[in-house]
């Protein structure tokens, strides 16, 4: 049995029916086009239908992904302080240690080096050789007057003068040349 497909009229452009009637087409050349058509029209709306399901796939195994990441129990981590501000046990431990203010940088900085309380840290031999060296360098500061200090004139003593004249440094001052002249002739 053979099929006969024909062209509906009703379906043809108006391009198509003047080539139909005018001899330039055929209805196996409009038949043939016509499937063409279909046949490029079916691979596209395929082509399509693949891509959504390719995205509808990609958006389940995100979904999926992210929903397995909020069922995981957060980790708790315990980190120090990152802020300069002491806390009130740390604050007490200080005042408690007599530590001078120039000091407590140097403590808070190695608690936060070693990720320990600043109570642990005084605590700590280190700290405690840093704290006692660097007292020890207050006490000796103190000690010794680093300031300027303005010393008073002192007068030579005839016996300074007379050294000093020998060599041929003559006093400045006439009060300083009568010692050396009484230093001379032996007279106080």
């Amino acid at each position: 049995m053979n099929i006969i497909k024909t062209v509906d009229q009703e379906s043809l452009t108006l391009e198509e029916k003047e080539a139909l009637e005018l001899g330039v087409k055929t209805e196996a050349d409009l038949l043939a086009e016509h499937e063409a058509t279909l046949t490029a029209q079916e691979a596209d709306r395929e082509e399509r239908l693949r891509k959504a399901e390719e995205v509808a796939q990609n958006q389940k195994i995100r979904a999926e992904k992210a929903e397995s990441q909020l069922k995981k129990p957060e980790k708790e981590n315990i980190t120090p302080k990152t802020d300069d501000s002491l806390s009130q046990t740390d604050l007490i431990a200080v005042l408690k240690a007599d530590i001078s203010e120039e000091d407590i940088s140097e403590v808070t900085d190695y608690a936060k080096l070693k990720k320990i309380s600043v109570t642990e840290a005084l605590k700590s031999s280190v700290v405690k050789a840093i704290l006692s060296e660097k007292k020890e360098e207050r006490k000796t500061a103190e000690a010794t007057s680093t300031g300027v200090t303005r010393r008073g004139s002192t007068k030579p003593s005839s016996s300074q003068l007379m050294e000093n004249a020998e060599k041929g440094i003559m006093p400045e001052s006439d009060e300083e040349l009568d010692i050396l002249v009484r230093a001379r002739k032996g007279v106080k």
